[in-house]
């Protein structure tokens, strides 16, 4: 019996407009009222997920920041906090001196950007935070590094930039899109994968009770983790390699076809 339910959101969980599929909020209260637990397990923050972890009712385990933060519901206690080193944040940011990007940094749950421009507010505006200058902090002075890096531009230059950039990077630190025109940096020593064995742990759930059901590349090592692995329709080829099963689309409610063809039967 599956005890768990880990679903990437943009892109899987939510539809193609960045809400939730109307038979979502049914099958999350059917998992609720049945003990199952459905754990949000996103590149977004803790406050970029709230909205929607509210309006589903939900009670259970958050994944934040692709791994790097694991709480065990929306209020805490944090379970799970992995960071970049500061002398890795400090050459991320020198790299971007080669691609020329807006940068979005996280750090402390307060969101840093390298100018105020479109792609700055777009990023902010999904994630519900205000940001600040990348001026207004001095890594160096810091006593912990940044969660991640979201390098943002336009699709054409983030496509032709990624694998450069993840050949620079330093060796401790992961380049992957997370979306199409979002690059992320962050510790090596992060995943998805690692923040559910935690929460695995706590809770006394293995990984053989756990779904996982995603659409990109950094939900690859939690479909490998997981007892069952699901794709949406819509997931990158390469994704759909490592899923047991192939579902419906984003925008057809993901979490309604896992229940009803997968938890019920």
């Amino acid at each position: 019996m599956y005890k768990l339910i880990a679903t990437d959101m943009d892109g899987t969980l939510l539809n193609d407009e960045g809400n939730l599929p109307s038979n979502t909020f049914n099958a999350a209260r059917f998992l609720e009222d049945n003990g199952i637990k459905l754990v949000l397990c996103t590149g977004r923050p803790l406050l970029g997920l709230i909205k929607i972890y509210d309006s589903l009712n939900l009670t259970s385990p958050i994944v934040a920041n692709n791994g790097a933060c694991a709480y065990l519901d929306k209020s805490g206690p944090l379970i799970m906090n992995q960071t970049m080193s500061i002398e890795d944040g400090l050459a991320v940011i020198k790299l971007n001196e080669i691609f020329n990007c807006t940068i979005c940094m996280w750090h402390n749950q307060i969101l840093y950007v390298s100018e105020f421009n479109k792609y700055a507010y777009d990023y902010a505006s999904i994630t519900g935070v205000t940001p600040l200058h990348l001026s207004k902090i001095d890594l160096k002075k810091e006593k912990i590094g940044p969660t991640k890096f979201v390098f943002r531009d336009t699709l054409e230059k983030i496509t032709s930039i990624k694998e450069s950039a993840a050949e620079l990077s330093p060796p401790s630190v992961t380049a992957v899109t997370t979306r199409p025109h979002f690059l992320e940096f962050f510790s090596s020593s992060i995943s998805k994968a690692a923040a559910l064995e935690k929460i695995g742990q706590t809770l006394n759930i293995s990984k053989d009770e756990m779904i996982a059901a995603g659409d990109g590349f950094n939900d690859i090592e939690m479909m490998d983790y997981v007892g069952l692995a699901v794709a949406v329709q819509n997931a990158a080829d390469e994704v759909k390699k490592h899923a047991d099963v192939i579902g419906c689309s984003n925008n057809e409610g993901i979490i309604d076809y896992i229940v009803n063809t997968i938890i019920k039967k």
